[in-house]
């Protein structure tokens, strides 16, 4: 895929390889003449990434990370600071986030030896203490994004996860040609694969198997189990409207975290709420309950969910706000996914309109099938590789 010779490009994004990474790192090592150096540790403790587990197929490094707190905050340190600086590396791709200590220091390093760097994220900063709708922390956001705006404007380019991450780099002073849009996806083939796998397996099979009901409507959640997603809205949901629409309604919980026993309290042993536990992407029993689910249902806040659930040919339904991770741009509302507003109560009405309109649910699913088609894992290999490519062989140019 690289043009000219190959180079060497160090890697240090998320703290860790998440399992949802794995197959882009694959691709790329398989594809690109250039290689990638993928420096990785365990997940950062504040956040839900759930690490791939070695082997792996393409070049990496582990590291020891360590973190530290700093008040409410987490920053980690990974030990590869001299082995990025000393590795005969031509360029660095880092994570823009201020807590990792060590691509600061790398960022430095490089700068005074006029190696580029690049980061790769959102291209800008998500306000979270907005959302929540405290004074300190809209104060505070507005801080962070005054330092991530700066910090991003250090790198020499940007691997942006979506289209508005490229018009906000724009409004501060990158130029076009300093960023490249990766869409950012995991292996949506893989789950193409295993969604065909079930295809014609019978349905009430499929129901027996997960302990459902012959004839309910079925809801389906797929992440981890932390308060920002706001799972707490689709188990009272279910509690509080075991019938729609002449049907019973039943949810399926697949996934793990902190919130895990306190949503088990709320459900307070309802028959028609069920909980999975973790499931790897992998595992044919996701691809199973993808298939008898009406939609996939994230109340809160809403990311590569979206992906996952495409690739299945579901829509996505979540409440109505800004503050979705990027790949909400990938959804379409009303199209392939709906977005509720007015809180809980607005949700759960939406929700009841939801269920009870047949016509509608094969729409969203028909277009979701299609939105899987430009999502794939490829694209982003062949966006993320050109870019660096062309970065790297324009310096070489100039010299």
């Amino acid at each position: 895929m690289s043009g000219g010779r190959g180079y060497r490009i160090a890697v240090l994004h998320q703290g860790c390889v998440p399992v949802y990474r794995r197959a882009f790192f694959e691709r790329l090592s398989e594809r690109s003449q250039n290689t990638y150096v993928i420096f990785h540790g365990r997940p950062p403790s504040n956040t839900d990434l759930q690490a791939a587990e070695p082997p792996f197929s393409f070049e990496n490094r582990k590291v020891d990370n360590r973190e530290f707190r700093l008040g409410k905050s987490i920053l980690v340190y990974q030990p590869a600071v001299r082995a990025v600086t000393n590795g005969d590396f031509d360029a660095v791709v880092l994570g823009h986030e201020f807590k990792f200590l060590s691509g600061l220091l790398i960022l430095v390093l490089f700068k005074l030896r006029r190696r580029p760097v690049v980061w790769w994220g959102f291209g800008y900063r998500k306000a979270y203490g907005s959302w929540q709708k405290s004074g300190l922390g809209r104060l505070k956001d507005r801080l962070a994004r005054w330092g991530s705006d700066r910090l991003a404007r250090l790198g020499d380019g940007y691997l942006a996860y979506t289209g508005k991450g490229r018009e906000h780099l724009l409004a501060i002073g990158f130029r076009d040609e300093e960023i490249q849009v990766v869409r950012n996806t995991i292996d949506v083939d893989e789950q193409i694969r295993l969604a065909d796998a079930v295809a014609d397996l019978p349905e009430r099979g499929l129901r027996a198997e997960f302990g459902l009901q012959p004839e309910s409507h079925v809801l389906l959640y797929v992440g981890r189990l932390v308060p920002r997603k706001r799972v707490d809205w689709l188990i009272r949901f279910a509690r509080a409207h075991p019938r729609a629409d002449g049907k019973p309604v039943e949810v399926l919980v697949i996934g793990d975290g902190q919130e895990r026993a306190a949503l088990e309290r709320l459900a307070d042993g309802a028959p028609n709420i069920h909980f999975l536990g973790a499931i790897d992407p992998a595992d044919i029993r996701i691809a199973k309950a993808m298939k008898l689910a009406a939609a996939v249902v994230v109340p809160g806040y809403l990311g590569l969910a979206i992906n996952h659930a495409f690739a299945h040919a579901r829509p996505v339904i979540t409440e109505k706000h800004d503050f979705h991770s990027p790949e909400i741009e990938f959804m379409t509302e009303g199209h392939d996914g709906l977005m509720f507003p007015g809180g809980e109560e607005g949700f759960q009405k939406g929700l009841l309109e939801f269920l009870a309109d047949e016509e509608a649910q094969a729409r969203l699913c028909a277009n979701a099938a299609r939105t899987r088609e430009t999502l794939k894992v490829d694209a982003m290999v062949e966006a993320y590789d050109g870019f660096l490519t062309r970065l790297l062989d324009g310096r070489e140019a100039r010299r």
